[in-house]
């Protein structure tokens, strides 16, 4: 107990930092049971309990009270920011569904423009809605909205500019598919809960207003800095130079194509574009040296202060400017925390381990934003860190010899630097591992080389440049052109090595989710490897863990389920489609795989992908292509590289669309081989499982009259006394072609044809199928059109359970010879049996 209690007393500030974060894990994991209870007079109560119950102990175990106090501050404070917005007048109060409305306010950040958008946050004053049943004036409203347009405004908006803007405004929604990207917490912990459209840069008109002033007005000041910065490195450099510069100093990676994007994360070297702890080190290091410089100059300050402390204090300042010139996001704010900690803790000389100042540093951002606990970015930032300054120290360095001569020794010296660059990439790539496979589902091979390569060149050349170039633009920008341009050989070299690297296979590698259990254990055989002393009983148990872990990761690949029940996932992909059959004997068919898409969101690598590793599924043994439609199919080439499926299998039209064809080459140079599926083929069959094509190839009326919807793979699954079909995209035509040839196509759960749409699922059609449940496989942004609100009036009026995925989310079916469960991602859940 003294052993405990002397551990706990020396590293105070670490355990209560992990009491909260496991709180607001409580908080965040459980919020569906502890929202219907008043956790705002339980967890104060139990507060007040923990410090009355502090007077009534003994005193030297007074500050185990401070573990249960905090874990119950970290349940109290992120139960709060995880509930809906309260404020009346709120723009996320006054927006439940898409709506065109008129706002007011400030231009609140930088115009981000790349070349798909230009985004910019606005604060907002008032609010005027257009639609007939609201208010026909404008009403006061707080928040921040997230708006864009598809053109390139002009530069005379800057942020602190008054605008009155016409858009779309709705609430920031998620794909509602497991493992799709939780945009609406990323966007909560930034404080924004709308987002919209502006249809033109006409509807956009600068309003004359009161001065700003005060604190919000320096806030502004600051983020005109970053425009103006971004604006000037786009006007001065190339493109691809201006963009690394632009992610390198102002935190903005806006400008960057997605093919160097995917150059840096398949390397590796992704987290050099975040501005980071190396950044402050920079300029911390430059400051101090400057104003040390400097002030040395006085002999009245040299005989009067302590020079080297002045330099310091001056030194906090410009990094505290810098932040908020570099984005004010979480890797910024952390390096920023921790900065002035070390600044503090020199001038109380007192700088003997740096994890305590991690762990303020951790506290300080999770007090003023309890969300960000659970982004990717915290979780990256601080495990980065934490695993340097622990790792680090324990991985042998070559030992110096003072009896080398000086050039011998001055090789020996370049040879260490090299060696502790490979080991702080090498520590990093350890505490970051589990949470890029959990966020990213990737781990780079080559990451710890790469980064020896790239980072110098970025970090150590050109970033030195740009830090130095920046404060020179508004006096002598010639002089900053000329700086920028010494610091860009070191950035195309980078972006040479970056592209030259990706030519090689295996750079990079793509894995499924892991188990937070499986997280808990390697972090435990982390742990054991590094213990410094130890002995052979605790690397015997490092290496158990190790393998028992490798072999719960990989055992989705030797380890094959037997008599499982059928699965079917409907999932979320937006307007498209994309169904998961998985069979009892362990293999999984893909049917279709499309959704909505644009140039920087997939639906094959953010949505379905990550489903299927969410599944533990490494390979999709068939993958349908009902029709060539881009809604059912663009996202299936991510899914051929990835899941090297056995074969294609499709309708036999080639198409109109060159992205299907080009999709066809890849499974050719892959050499998956492509099958035409006709009506009555057996595509499967496992225990009481049976996978039907009913057509429309083979079928008598078919011919090339037919649209290509209604030539689309029709197909029938029979589990037990359960039957699905899955009919694409065929309309009234298809219908009736398939009513004519007799075929048994009842079911109990239907893929509503066409989405929905008024031009399907007729009366008679309907009829023969008979379904329990339809599924609608649409946006929700479509919806009255996608599906047809009459269909949907119809068919619950006939008693059928409609769910639509844009609605419901992702719906599940499992089945077994008599039982069929349905549940959703939204949380419903049906059983029946037969």
């Amino acid at each position: 107990m003294n052993r405990l209690a002397r551990l706990c007393s020396d590293n105070l500030l670490i355990s209560v930092v992990v009491c909260y974060m496991a709180g607001a894990g409580c908080a965040f994991w459980f919020n569906d049971f502890l929202s219907p209870l008043p956790v705002n007079v339980i967890a104060p109560a139990l507060l007040i309990f923990c410090l009355l119950l502090a007077l009534c102990i003994q005193s030297r175990f007074r500050f185990f009270i401070a573990l249960p106090f905090f874990m119950v501050s970290g349940v109290l404070h992120t139960h709060g920011a995880l509930q809906p917005v309260t404020d009346s007048h709120h723009i996320a109060q006054l927006v439940a569904q898409p709506a065109k409305v008129t706002l007011a306010g400030n231009i609140a950040t930088m115009l981000e423009t790349n070349n798909e958008r230009t985004r910019f946050t606005l604060d907002c004053e008032s609010v005027l809605f257009h639609s007939s049943d609201q208010d026909t004036a404008f009403q006061p409203v707080r928040g921040s909205v997230l708006l864009s347009i598809r053109e390139e405004i002009s530069s005379r908006y800057v942020p602190g500019t008054k605008v009155m803007v016409i858009a779309t405004v709705d609430r920031v929604r998620n794909y509602q598919t497991p493992g799709a990207f939780d945009y609406r917490l990323q966007m909560a912990s930034r404080g924004i809960h709308c987002s919209g459209w502006i249809g033109s840069q006409q509807e956009i008109i600068p309003l004359s207003g009161g001065r700003i002033s005060g604190w919000q007005a320096i806030v502004y000041r600051l983020e005109e800095v970053r425009q103006n910065t971004a604006n000037f490195l786009d006007q001065h450099l190339p493109s691809r130079v201006s963009g690394i510069y632009q992610a390198l100093l102002i935190g903005s990676v806006a400008n960057i194509s997605p093919d160097t994007m995917e150059a840096f994360k398949a390397n590796g070297c992704f987290h050099i574009l975040s501005i980071s702890g190396l950044h402050f080190s920079l300029l911390g290091f430059f400051c101090v040296g400057v104003f040390t410089f400097v002030l040395k100059r006085s002999t009245w300050l040299l005989v009067h202060t302590h020079v080297p402390t002045v330099a310091l204090l001056l030194t906090a300042p410009i990094l505290i400017l810098y932040t908020f010139i570099a984005g004010f996001n979480i890797p910024t704010i952390r390096s920023l925390i921790t900065a002035l900690l070390v600044l503090y803790a020199v001038l109380l000389r007192r700088q003997q381990t740096l994890v305590h100042l991690i762990a303020a540093a951790a506290l300080i951002v999770l007090a003023f934003n309890p969300l960000a606990l659970f982004t990717p970015s915290f979780q990256l930032s601080f495990a980065a860190v934490l695993a340097i300054n622990l790792i680090y120290p324990r991985l042998p360095l070559f030992a110096e010899n003072p009896s080398d001569q000086a050039t011998t020794a001055f090789m020996m010296t370049a040879l260490r630097f090299v060696q502790s660059m490979f080991y702080v990439s090498i520590a990093a790539t350890i505490g970051t591992l589990p949470f890029m496979l959990y966020h990213f589902n990737r781990v780079s091979v080559v990451g710890p080389i790469m980064n020896l390569l790239i980072e110098p060149l970025l970090c150590l050349w050109a970033l030195p440049c740009g830090l130095l170039a920046v404060p020179l633009i508004p006096l002598v920008p010639d002089v900053a052109v000329w700086i920028l341009e010494a610091g860009q050989p070191g950035i195309a070299l980078a972006l040479w090595l970056s592209e030259a690297i990706m030519r090689f296979p295996y750079t990079s590698l793509w894995t499924i989710t892991p188990h937070l259990v499986e997280i808990v254990v390697f972090f435990g055989a982390a742990i054991l490897w590094f213990r410094q002393g130890s002995t052979v009983v605790p690397r015997l148990a490092a290496m158990t863990l190790t393998f028992l872990l490798l072999g719960s990761f990989t055992s989705s690949l030797w380890l094959k389920e037997k008599d499982r029940p059928l699965s079917v996932s409907f999932l979320d992909v937006g307007q498209g489609s994309a169904t998961l059959i998985q069979f009892p004997d362990g293999t999984n068919t893909l049917v279709d795989g499309g959704g909505s898409q644009s140039d920087l969101f997939n639906p094959g690598s953010s949505l379905i992908a990550p489903f299927l590793w969410g599944r533990r599924i490494w390979r999709v043994h068939d993958v349908i292509i009902s029709h060539p439609h881009e809604d059912h199919y663009n996202g299936l080439p991510f899914i051929v590289e990835r899941f090297s499926p056995t074969r294609l299998i499709v309708n036999g039209e080639r198409g109109e669309e060159p992205a299907y064809t080009h999709l066809l080459q890849l499974a050719e140079q892959k050499g998956i081989p492509l099958h035409t599926a006709n009506s009555g083929e057996v595509i499967r069959h496992s225990a009481d499982v049976t996978f039907t094509c009913l057509g429309m190839n083979g079928l008598r009326g078919t011919g090339s009259r037919l649209s290509i919807n209604n030539r689309s793979l029709v197909f029938r699954l029979q589990s037990g006394d359960h039957s699905y079909l899955f009919p694409a995209d065929i309309e009234l035509v298809a219908e009736n072609i398939l009513l004519r040839n007799r075929l048994q196509f009842d079911a109990d759960i239907l893929l509503a044809p066409h989405h929905g749409s008024k031009t399907s699922t007729g009366p008679a059609f309907l009829q023969a199928v008979n379904p329990k449940f339809i599924v609608v496989s649409a946006s929700q942004r479509r919806y009255g059109r996608f599906p047809d609100s009459e269909h949907v009036r119809t068919w619950r009026q006939r008693d059928i359970q409609v769910l639509i995925t844009g609605q419901d989310g992702t719906v599940e079916c499992i089945s077994d010879k008599k039982r069929l469960r349905v549940s959703t991602f939204g949380g419903k859940k049906y059983d029946f049996s037969k």
